[in-house]
């Protein structure tokens, strides 16, 4: 519940940030980077989405099997 509350802060924080660096920046700047004023919002979104689940999955360990104890039950 914690980290989906954190991840909504986040992704919260980084479209207002997004909004307002767009002000500062021109349409061939926009162009430059991959992105146009329609979909620069949620191409930076997808971007923190993904870099959260890489984060997420990195932190994520399978529990391990014990040699000894295999066969035992």
């Amino acid at each position: 519940m914690l980290k989906q509350l954190f991840r909504a802060m986040v992704i919260g924080r980084q479209a207002s940030a997004c909004r307002q660096t767009m002000e500062y920046l021109t349409n061939s700047q926009l162009n430059d980077i991959g992105f146009s004023r329609d979909n620069f919002v949620e191409g930076i979104q997808a971007r923190v989405s993904a870099e959260l689940d890489a984060a997420e999955a990195a932190n994520t360990f399978a529990a391990t099997e014990n040699e000894n104890l295999l066969g035992a039950v």
